[in-house]
């Protein structure tokens, strides 16, 4: 199995596409994952499910040690997830069956998926097993071109307008879109500002990535549009290591623009090889954090159809303030949490 470090970097002028950077390959080999029968629930009844993904046993409790049990309330079914990326192996056993292919920035290019990438933000959203929304509607929203590995700001602005008029089409469901990438270091990019400002009055809430260059995550755009819930990625503790609490991962943004913290070191996924197969790898970096915070959306909102964007963002931030402080340069952030105590605080 790989262990990938995982982001997308997008400039003004262009998207690169990162998401095979800084590879460190170990043997390979297949997780086994134990499942327990008839685990699916009805809607807004109680999930348990056996689990060997420390990134779902960790969101669902309060306090370590983890338990290998992945508990939550409801399971996503009647919401969509915008995943804006760069495509989705939509045949993954993980997603099959849940993925609409939406807007494509690039319909002329043969290629459809440029790597893995989406298939891992994917997967944390609602994978099967590995996700945390299993009956979430995934929508492919494809804004990188294969052939460069880039795309452009206006073709996530593009997307966004899509998404919005796709949307208002689906009235009896709920939307979330996850923004798993980076546009600028240093300064605000006012189209993005614009266009998240447009999906939050659509009645979307906007998920984005902190950014994964150690930096103050205000500097980072989208994570500096006003409005968006903004994540960082955290290292899971254990008690059988020599870490014994949550702690930021090393390369995460932080400071006052992050929102939440959610797992996003060395996190088991759904993945794909070069032969576009599918396959499971661990990956590190804050789209995948923002990718379970998607699907932490997906459960309140499924229980909660009438939630505003801004209730949404209160409840992940109070809810997480419950857990552990991830870190002190982001002193009001705290690990996502969708366990039975945060239910109780809707």
């Amino acid at each position: 199995m790989q262990r990938l470090w995982s982001h997308l970097l997008v400039a003004s002028t262009g998207i690169i596409f990162l998401a095979n950077a800084g590879i460190h390959a170990r043997a390979s080999s297949h997780d086994q994952r134990v499942s327990v029968a008839g685990a699916r629930a009805a809607p807004a009844e109680l999930v348990e499910q056996q689990t060997l993904s420390a990134a779902l046993d960790r969101i669902d409790q309060q306090d370590l040690p983890l338990d290998r049990t992945f508990r939550h309330v409801g399971s996503g079914r009647g919401v969509t997830v915008y995943v804006f990326d760069g495509g989705i192996l939509d045949t993954h056993p993980e997603l099959a069956g849940r993925v609409r292919r939406g807007f494509n920035a690039y319909p002329s290019e043969k290629n459809y998926r440029c790597n893995a990438h989406g298939t891992a933000v994917a997967g944390a959203v609602a994978g099967n097993t590995l996700g945390v929304a299993p009956d979430a509607e995934i929508v492919d929203v494809k804004m990188v071109e294969c052939r460069t590995l880039r795309g452009s700001i206006d073709a996530i602005v593009q997307g966004a307008h899509w998404v919005i008029a796709d949307h208002a089409q689906h009235p009896g469901t709920r939307a979330v879109a996850n923004w798993s990438f980076m546009a600028d270091t240093t300064n605000a990019v006012p189209a993005l500002d614009s266009a998240v400002k447009a999906l939050i009055a659509a009645g979307i809430p906007v998920i984005v990535s902190a950014g994964n260059f150690n930096i103050d995550a205000c500097r980072v755009a989208p994570a500096n549009s006003p409005g968006s819930v903004v994540v960082g990625a955290a290292v899971v503790g254990t008690v059988s290591d020599s870490l014994r609490s949550d702690a930021r991962a090393a390369e995460t943004a932080y400071g006052p623009c992050v929102d939440i913290f959610a797992p996003g070191e060395n996190v088991l996924l759904p993945s794909m090889d070069d032969h576009e197969n599918a396959t499971e790898q661990r990956w590190t970096g804050t789209s995948m954090a923002a990718g379970y915070v998607s699907g932490a959306v997906a459960l309140f909102l499924e229980a909660n159809p009438r939630a505003t964007p801004a209730t949404v963002a209160r409840h992940l931030r109070a809810t997480a303030s419950s857990v552990s402080r991830i870190d002190a340069q982001s002193p009001q952030s705290g690990m996502l949490y969708v366990g039975l105590a945060g239910m109780a605080r809707r």
